[in-house]
């Protein structure tokens, strides 16, 4: 192995300084990958092109890698000086999926993970070995749409009352009042308690089977504030205070930011936010928070992060805690809906019953949407306090304080500005996200798709 040339391949970087838009941030965005995912993936990619320079055989990327080296035969001026500083031009070779060529790429395949493994080791599972990353969850699709049956939820609790009420009527009628509301009340209660005690439990054991998942292990600070909270603007929040405690923004009298120091740091969320001020005289924090989260370099963080949410929701094993606790509060909803119906058949006074059963609709619904999002703010975000004090305990850092503590840490003097009345920029729906977004083949001569267009390259 050249460690010479390795060294300086690994060194070389694809983004230019303070690029709102450079290539690893609109390879996330594009593909909706976490931060992490996207920079290891581009060593991945790295190590693939070395390979190719450094050997006289046709080698042949994984999906993920072909995705990034499209990406790259964009960036041409880029692409040019890697392949300078490899010493070689590297040929991006299509398949054409030719019954002659399958031999000749699955040997190609063969030879890379030799060659990949004698000089780096074994290769990492979730890019080398899946066409679609988050599969190595290995979480199965559930076969129903938990978003659907959640918003039909009164619907069908109510036709079930029907059913219901021809069934228990002869039971129904020998309970009088307010024997009856008094045990319905403490059986809801008895069930709630019944349920949160399941859900958290199998949640937990969900997450058990995937918290060793290399994507999830490495998910960042702002990632995992975005899950827990679920609105963008809470990351902008943090950024936006980081900036004002370490004086690069104030807050003028009129309740309007000022950036008086227009210097960059590591922090790429902080520099945008800088950028974002430069071009404008003293704004508002809402006008700063509504710009800031159009940009790409929050918007890849919103959607990678709802990209993984949406695989767990999806889940088979999700699904079926939910549909267990939309179908026992369903029946036990329907069994008071059954009373009333048997109340107005017999015309016996109902309004308690109504006044009853109002408040247990909107505990219902309420739980549900408690459930539905109990994973991704309290299970997950609560095993990831334990790695952000150690992060905190070894090295001062913002993102994992903020993570831990939230609004405690915003200076007292920002926290007016952070509540003010707006919508949220993001909601609750879970979007779904293509395996290739946009780069799917750009400008280069690679076929009709992202990943299996590419046979490999050439070893000229």
């Amino acid at each position: 192995m050249n460690k010479t040339l390795w060294e300086k391949v690994l060194a070389f970087s694809f983004d230019q300084p303070n690029d709102q838009y450079g290539f690893s941030t609109r390879l996330a965005l594009e593909n909706h990958w976490t931060i992490h995912f996207t920079q290891s993936a581009i060593i991945e990619y790295k190590k693939f092109l070395f390979l190719a320079a450094t050997n006289n055989e046709m080698v042949s990327p994984s999906e993920i890698v072909d995705i990034v080296w499209h990406q790259h035969l964009i960036f041409t001026n880029s692409y040019s000086d890697f392949c300078d500083l490899l010493g070689k031009r590297i040929e991006h070779i299509p398949s054409t999926h030719n019954r002659s060529e399958f031999d000749k790429f699955k040997m190609a395949k063969e030879r890379t993970k030799e060659l990949y493994e004698v000089n780096f080791g074994p290769q990492l599972a979730e890019i080398w070995h899946y066409h679609n990353e988050l599969d190595s969850l290995h979480l199965e699709r559930s076969s129903y749409e938990i978003s659907k049956l959640r918003k039909n939820f009164l619907i069908y609790t109510i036709a079930l009352s029907f059913p219901v009420c021809l069934v228990l009527f002869s039971f129904l009628i020998k309970i009088n009042n307010p024997n009856f509301l008094i045990a319905y009340l403490l059986l809801f209660v008895v069930v709630i308690l019944f349920l949160k005690f399941y859900v958290r439990k199998s949640f937990l054991s969900l997450y058990d089977t995937i918290k060793s998942n290399f994507i999830l292990q490495n998910l960042t600070a702002l990632e995992m504030v975005f899950f827990r909270e679920n609105k963008l603007d809470a990351v902008i929040h943090g950024v936006v205070n980081n900036l004002i405690i370490n004086h690069k923004i104030k807050i003028l009298t009129n309740d309007r930011l000022e950036l008086i120091d227009e210097s960059f740091v590591e922090n790429r969320y902080e520099n945008c936010i800088v950028e974002i001020m430069k071009d404008f005289e003293p704004m508002s924090y809402k006008e700063l928070c509504k710009t800031a989260s159009q940009k790409p370099i929050f918007e890849q963080l919103q959607k990678a992060t709802y990209r993984i949410r949406n695989r767990i929701f999806d889940s088979k094993k999700f699904a079926n805690v939910v549909i267990l606790v939309m179908s026992i509060l369903g029946f036990l909803l329907s069994i008071g809906f059954s009373r009333f119906i048997t109340g107005v058949w017999r015309g016996k006074p109902i309004t308690f019953l109504l006044f009853a059963i109002v408040p247990l609709v909107l505990v219902s619904l309420y739980y549900i949407n408690q459930v539905l999002n109990l994973m991704f703010t309290t299970i997950i975000p609560s095993v990831f306090e334990d790695k952000a004090r150690i992060a905190t305990a070894h090295e001062k850092n913002w993102e994992w304080d903020y993570f831990l503590y939230g609004n405690i840490i915003v200076a007292s003097s920002f926290m007016p500005l952070i509540n003010y009345n707006t919508n949220s920029v993001s909601s609750n729906n879970f979007t779904s996200s293509g395996s290739c977004g946009t780069s799917s083949c750009g400008t280069s001569s690679c076929g009709s798709s992202c990943g299996s267009s590419c046979g490999g390259c050439g070893g000229d």
